[in-house]
């Protein structure tokens, strides 16, 4: 009896780990376009961690440090074999749907209302929306290129789940001399330091030159804490001192940055926040702007 109801339970988890899959695959489908005049070629096609190489080949290392989960993929034809293919990547959470976007947009667009941010080249239209990547390619469409991508994403982006903006700690950069449309998120190993993991970075010009200002946000403030010490040991472990300004705002020399500056790091929380520079009234300018924008929206 107690064998027949062990049989009964592993084949209801088997049946519904299978049911579970289906529909995650099901709902990926769903989430292509339908244009009149458009057929697709054959069922979307899937891609896992485990197999993504296959797809993009030499690229999938970027796509995995950004913790991709899953990608579907169909190619669309109509009777002139004109095609377009759509891409939908989905990552792991919208921070790193934001990152991977990011690595690839261009620096000065033309970018997009379509879903949370999205640019346009010729054959080429790709777009975020929260944990979502999406990447459509146009072949031979002449001039019917913009038009056919631009509907074809729009019904893509209202089928997504998501908001429609950026992760919030990227409204958390100060505004004044900030570079439009800087603000990238990289998953691992900030500035070479595996201690540091993940950092929200933007540019901004200034008249020593342009600098990158970054705010580190992890899951609670003991993890926080962590980083920070790891980095102070690992700077006091080279022979670097560390200057503490007093309310968790440290600065030193970090030895693998000598010639940017000193750096200038604060913690409050969750968030720890900085950047290089060898200017100081700069730094202060940073520092308490990033805290009264990170309390701001908290």
């Amino acid at each position: 009896m107690k064998k027949t109801t062990f049989l009964i339970v592993i084949l209801l988890a088997g049946l519904f780990i299978t049911t579970s899959l289906i529909g995650t695959s099901k709902r990926m489908e769903t989430f292509f376009p339908q244009l009149e005049g458009w057929e697709p070629k054959g069922n979307p096609d899937i891609y896992t961690p485990d197999n993504l190489f296959e797809y993009i080949n030499g690229a999938a290392d970027v796509y995995l440090s950004y913790d991709f989960e899953k990608l579907a993929t169909v190619t669309f034809e109509n009777k002139k074999k004109s095609s377009f293919t759509v891409d939908i990547y989905r990552h792991s959470n919208p921070k790193n749907g934001f990152g991977i976007y990011t690595q690839e947009k261009p620096q000065t667009g033309p970018f997009l209302a379509i879903g949370t941010q999205g640019y346009y080249e010729k054959g080429i239209l790709n777009f975020l929306k929260g944990c979502y990547y999406v990447k459509l390619s146009g072949y031979d469409l002449e001039e019917q290129d913009n038009t056919i991508l631009t509907n074809a994403a729009q019904q893509v982006a209202k089928k997504l789940d998501g908001d429609n903006r950026f992760p919030k700690v990227v409204n958390c950069f100060p505004k004044r001399g900030k570079i439009e449309h800087s603000e990238r998120y990289i998953a691992r190993n900030f500035l070479g330091h595996s201690f540091l993991h993940s950092a929200f970075v933007a540019d901004y010009q200034e008249k020593e030159g342009k600098i990158q200002v970054f705010i580190i946000e992890t899951d609670d403030e003991k993890e926080t804490q962590n980083i920070l010490e790891n980095y102070l040991n690992f700077v006091k472990g080279k022979g670097m001192s560390v200057e503490d300004l007093g309310g968790n705002f440290y600065r030193f020399q970090d030895p693998y940055y000598r010639s940017s500056g000193m750096m200038n790091m604060k913690r409050i929380g969750k968030y720890m926040w900085g950047l290089f520079s060898k200017t100081p009234e700069k730094v202060k300018f940073y520092a308490d702007k990033i805290e009264e924008n990170l309390l701001k929206f908290k």
